[in-house]
């Protein structure tokens, strides 16, 4: 039986099914984990070893079991590498790390809430799931519940791209269209969830997903350790000085901080980092809060190529407030021409082909270097949280205004001697 306790007021409930919202002030829930039981048993992850690199490997502290089949895809969720930015850092002078989750199955950090949903739901006999997104958190539902032999039902705005529906679809779930908003889906799925007794994955409902997307944070401190320290013989793992995040409804940073607070509750880390939370300028209602001190969420009405970030009205924007301001970090945003432009720069520079609504963590990157903010030697980590091939529009890319030749070296030869390819 999970205890749940409301984020703000703290009230406490005990179900051994399923709780999303507080009853008294309608805030998000988070699941209780026993820190003092782990500490008082001495529990440690186990050594990175081939075949353990999952986020299962953190068991103790994911309030679910782990999937009993180890070759299924539900239990190789995780263990995506942490990259050295060999080119940027001869550019940039700083200790610049990229955490990559465009790794995972699906391609994107959303494999790693609904790995954990969909292993709850089969915990509980429950065949049907249905999640609110803008793209990839349906196409991780979707991916996660076929590989669990569940059915899936997504809802997302009608301006989700091709790409993301191929993905649905090709994965077996039922992909519904809603005329409007995220928002406006998100609440449908939140209705038919009260309504029709229909399980929710929505993030910044359901308390589950937070429990997934944490473990990111393990694996940064797990791995920068092993790299710097050589396997670590001290007390503590290594913490980055700065982690930077793509934020969109607030559910991932706050995952992304709820991780490292784990991980300070059982002596595992000495300290927490300086947790940045980077917006799409057209869909800021977070940045909006907290640059004007505000702990209520106004609505705004998104419009930006970063179509995985847009919220009009983020669900976990509070949670995402604090992980900022707990931690000492910033919340701004960047503007589309920008995260267009940096896409490729991103993927020029390090091999990473990300989509905009994640190469937005470079872009923040940058501002904070311009701003003087990261200081020299810090080690900073990028999360990449989905691949570029999800959405190739991102790039807007015209093949009428590519170079042609005709099939001779000769043309070729001219071509590259001019250094013309692309035009």
């Amino acid at each position: 039986m999970l205890t749940y306790v409301c984020f703000k007021c703290g009230k406490r409930y005990r179900s051994d099914v399923s709780e999303y919202l507080c009853s008294d002030d309608g805030s998000v829930l988070d699941i209780e984990i026993n820190y003092l039981d782990l500490v008082r048993k001495a529990w440690r992850p186990g050594s990175m070893r081939p075949g353990e690199m999952s986020l299962w490997r953190f068991s103790g502290l994911i309030p679910v079991s782990t999937p009993n089949d180890n070759n299924n895809i539900l239990s190789t969720v995780g263990g995506t590498p942490l990259v050295y930015a060999e080119q940027l850092n001869s550019v940039l002078g700083d200790r610049v790390w990229i955490k990559n989750d465009s790794l995972l199955p699906t391609g994107s950090l959303k494999d790693r809430a609904s790995a954990v949903v969909v292993s709850h739901a089969l915990e509980r006999g429950i065949e049907v799931i249905m999640t609110a997104s803008t793209g990839n958190a349906g196409v991780a539902l979707a991916g996660m519940a076929a590989a669990g032999g569940l059915r899936a039902v997504v809802l997302a705005p009608s301006s989700l791209p091709v790409g993301k529906a191929a993905q649905i679809i090709a994965y077996g779930a039922e992909l519904v269209l809603v005329d409007g908003s995220y928002s406006d889906a998100y609440d449908v799925a939140v209705q038919a969830s009260t309504e029709m007794g229909i399980y929710c994955r929505n993030t910044g409902y359901n308390p589950l997903t937070i429990e997934g997307k944490k473990t990111v944070s393990y694996e940064i401190c797990e791995q920068l350790t092993d790299i710097l320290d050589k396997g670590n013989n001290g007390a503590y793992w290594k913490v980055p000085a700065v982690v930077i995040v793509p934020v969109g409804d607030g559910n991932m940073i706050a995952g992304v901080h709820k991780g490292f607070a784990d991980l300070m509750a059982i002596g595992m880390v000495s300290r927490m980092p300086k947790i940045v939370g980077v917006q799409a300028e057209g869909s800021a209602a977070i940045t909006n809060a907290y640059k004007n001190g505000e702990s209520v969420i106004t609505e705004v009405s998104s419009r930006t190529i970063a179509d995985s970030i847009s919220a009009d009205r983020p669900a976990d924007g509070y949670r995402a407030i604090q992980a900022v301001k707990n931690t000492g970090g910033q919340c701004f945003t960047v503007d589309d021409k920008e995260i267009a432009n940096i896409v490729r720069e991103l993927a020029a520079g390090t091999g990473i082909f990300a989509e905009a609504s994640a190469a937005v963590a470079y872009a923040g990157l940058k501002v904070l270097q311009k701003n003087e903010w990261v200081k020299a030697g810090d080690n900073v980590v990028m999360l990449i949280t989905g691949h570029g091939l999800k959405n190739v529009g991102d790039l807007n890319v015209n093949m009428d205004r590519l170079a042609r030749i005709k099939p001779s070296v000769a043309a070729l030869g001219d071509i590259l001697k001019n250094k013309e390819i692309i035009l």
